[in-house]
């Protein structure tokens, strides 16, 4: 087995929820199908003699909190720096980061699911360039991104995939990455006996990222590495190619960025970030675990903070292990249907709460359980009071159901006696007709163990 190291520098962009605004600037933050330079003005697009602002706070804010999520000690005085490089997409000629040679980041030595983290930190995204047609676009210019750098602890691909989808998970509690735009990496690669590196840049994707780490491992192997390289991922080929031989800090030509002042925070701003943080979703699993809920049950909760929260509020009033299977499940299932998010419905948890007793309690059977839920994520109603208005009590007398059963064998006593002979089919015949007679009221499983024992 080939031991490895890998390491990540993912790059995500924030969320802007409150100003939706650019990190410098006092653009909005554009939708993708915004048209080309529509959301720009003389600070994103560099024009001369205009200034950056200061930096937004709420993208601040998010970097602070996104560092604590993760572990990170915070620093106090945050500077930016220009990072020079020649490239079209960069209307200055440098990017300003928080990174490089005298960058402070704003989290450091951190740890996230056992993996270190070097640092945390804020910077702006350049321009879209199209190398094709020299166009550039510069309406995502500003954007406030995040950058997490970890130490090259990985040491598969599927651990990185994995450890990326819970990274994921944890911010989302937060609020702090646009999911839907997507995260890119820069993967860092080596294997024994030297470890020399290879860092693979602008990896697009997780799906691809898994690819490039596999990819470069089995290259390496073959071609054991003399010197430290920068590649390109090819993802229509899925291969690396070498673009150059990897370039130093001193390259860029860090400098303090002189139109910005030191971002000073203290205790106070740090403290209040941390109060407002919710659980991590390591911890709300083990606690989940501990309730009795199966670990897939568990994980698939803890994965969405709003389903998570629910489940929490729910499990006070009902059996946890009910609760987690109907709202891992079913609850799950209808709002995929519907095209809807938790947080789009905003469910009266109280309403959850009657459907669940009311299962819990075998009160209603599981299919009229499961139309009731597909009415609430259309309207808010109390399920008790609609199970009464509309008659839809369970059928559960045992003496009831029987003489359901009896009727049915007597009905249908063909159906009865190719049951006698061997055909399964026939069975399910004889309970179907209980299960209209009483208009799916009646629970199946009782029907079937009734149906049974009058069949012997």
């Amino acid at each position: 087995m080939v031991v490895a190291k890998i390491g990540l520098e993912i790059h995500g962009y924030l969320r802007m929820d409150h100003t939706n605004k650019k990190l410098f600037c006092d653009c909005d933050i554009s939708s993708a199908d915004s048209k080309p330079n529509t959301n720009i003005c003389p600070i994103c697009t560099g024009q001369p003699g205009n200034k950056p602002q200061l930096p937004n706070e709420e993208a601040v804010r998010k970097i602070v909190a996104c560092g604590l999520m993760l572990g990170c000690k915070i620093n106090y005085d945050l500077l930016f720096q220009r990072k020079h490089y020649n490239y079209p997409d960069l209307p200055n000629g440098y990017q300003k980061t928080m990174s490089g040679a005298y960058g402070v980041p704003v989290g450091q030595n951190g740890k996230f699911l056992g993996i270190r983290i070097n640092e945390v930190h804020l910077e702006e995204d350049p321009a879209r360039y199209d190398p094709v047609t020299g166009k550039v676009d510069y309406n995502r210019c500003g954007y406030p991104l995040i950058e997490i750098v970890t130490e090259p602890d990985f040491t598969s691909a599927e651990q990185v995939k994995e450890w990326i989808k819970n990274l994921m998970t944890a911010l989302g509690y937060i609020n702090a990455i646009d999911g839907e735009a997507g995260i890119k990496s820069d993967v860092n690669v080596s294997i024994e006996p030297n470890f020399v590196r290879a860092e693979i840049k602008n990896v697009n994707s997780v799906k691809s990222i898994v690819q490039a780490i596999q990819y470069e491992i089995d290259r390496q192997q073959d071609e054991t590495p003399k010197i430290m390289e920068t590649r390109a991922w090819v993802d229509d080929k899925g291969v690396t190619k070498l673009m150059r031989t990897k370039e130093t800090m001193s390259e860029y030509m860090f400098i303090p960025e002189p139109d910005l002042p030191v971002v000073g925070i203290d205790d106070d701003f740090i403290k209040a970030i941390e109060e407002g943080l919710p659980e991590k979703p390591e911890i709300k699993i083990k606690k989940f675990l501990e309730l009795g809920i199966p670990e897939v049950d568990a994980q698939i909760l803890a994965s969405e903070v709003d389903l998570a929260h629910l489940f929490e509020k729910i499990a006070k009033h009902v059996d946890p292990v009910l609760a987690a299977k109907w709202l891992r499940r079913e609850l799950k299932r209808v709002l995929h249907y519907n095209d809807k998010t938790l947080a789009e419905l905003k469910l009266d948890e109280k309403h959850m709460i009657e459907l669940l007793q009311l299962i819990e309690q075998k009160k209603i059977t599981d299919t009229t359980a499961q139309r009731l839920l597909e009415r609430l994520i259309r309207e808010p109603f109390s399920p008790k009071q609609y199970v009464k208005e509309q008659n839809l009590e369970a059928v559960s007398g045992e003496d009831e159901l029987k003489k359901y059963c009896k009727e049915a064998i007597k009905e249908n006593q063909k159906a009865a006696e190719d049951y006698k002979k061997g055909e399964e089919k026939a069975l399910n015949f004889l309970c179907g007709y209980v299960m209209r007679k009483t208009k799916g009221k009646a629970d199946p499983k009782t029907v079937r163990e009734l149906m049974l024992s009058l069949l012997k």
